[in-house]
């Protein structure tokens, strides 16, 4: 398993062992970071404040690429191949590898043509087919990743990371899209992304609202999920989020409270 259905469920570590793994795989990628994104928990890690009112934080224990379809190692060596070499072995359509009592994920999401879905290889590994990656790879930032990797080396690393809108956009789609999983932490991300984003709260807004005239092929989704599940209080989007950062009664109540302003601040409501 890589997701908990709490917060307090993820080992204190289990942050920093992600972010671990990332300083390590980066490093050895470097011959595909042009067609590469840091999307998922660590991208909102990077994208917000770490003192958020009343929300503790970003938590994951996966490291999530967006990686353009169709790019090749070539002469040089594979994706698998390089990482396996660091110790990531395949694990049905996943990379992991072990440390410090973790198992840290690897995963790769691209985007194909509107009619295909499930997975694609891209290199040697297997990528979901995502909408809404493409536009993930075109606008990213860079941001400064620091720490020990997985050999206990410290690192400084030039990450890019998807920007605000566009991740946005996945987040919202990885909850309530078509093939959304529902997951509590999902929408804790989207609630966090929002209010903890480091350009601030109205910036966010404006970021996503932005990727409807950009072209983003997954903003319609996304857009649904927000009417269908994070504009009421007693909806999936507000009621998870609140069960997934836990506390009394009036601490879910305040966190679904929110989580409503947030949907509806997205909306233009």
């Amino acid at each position: 398993m890589s997701k908990f259905g709490t917060f307090s469920e993820y080992p204190p570590r289990s942050l920093v062992s992600a972010e671990a793994a990332l300083l390590t795989a980066w490093r050895s990628l470097e011959r595909y970071h042009d067609d590469l994104a840091l999307v998922g928990g660590l991208a909102i890690y990077y994208l917000t404040r770490r003192d958020v009112a009343d929300l503790p934080g970003a938590v994951t224990m996966d490291v999530d690429f967006g990686i353009t379809l169709g790019i090749s190692g070539g002469q040089y060596g594979t994706i698998r191949s390089d990482l396996a070499g660091l110790g990531f072995k395949a694990e049905e359509n996943r990379l992991v590898r072990d440390f410090d009592g973790f198992a840290l994920y690897l995963d790769f999401l691209t985007e194909a043509p509107p009619a295909q879905t499930g997975a694609r290889m891209v290199d040697d590994v297997v990528a979901s087919v995502v909408p809404g990656v493409n536009r993930a790879l075109a606008c990213s930032r860079s941001v400064t990743a620091q720490g020990r990797d997985l050999y206990g080396v410290e690192q400084r690393c030039t990450i890019r990371v998807a920007d605000l809108g566009p991740l946005l956009v996945l987040k919202l789609n990885a909850f309530g899209g078509p093939t959304g999983r529902r997951h509590p932490k999902d929408a804790y991300d989207v609630l966090l992304a929002v209010t903890g984003f480091v350009d601030g709260p109205a910036a966010a807004i404006e970021a996503f609202r932005a990727e409807k005239s950009a072209g983003n092929t997954a903003i319609e989704s996304a857009l649904k999920a927000l009417r269908t599940d994070f504009s009421e209080v007693g909806q999936d989007g507000p009621v998870r989020a609140a069960e997934f950062l836990g506390g009394d009664a009036a601490r879910r109540d305040r966190v679904r409270q929110d989580m409503v302003t947030v949907g509806r601040m997205l909306l233009g409501a």
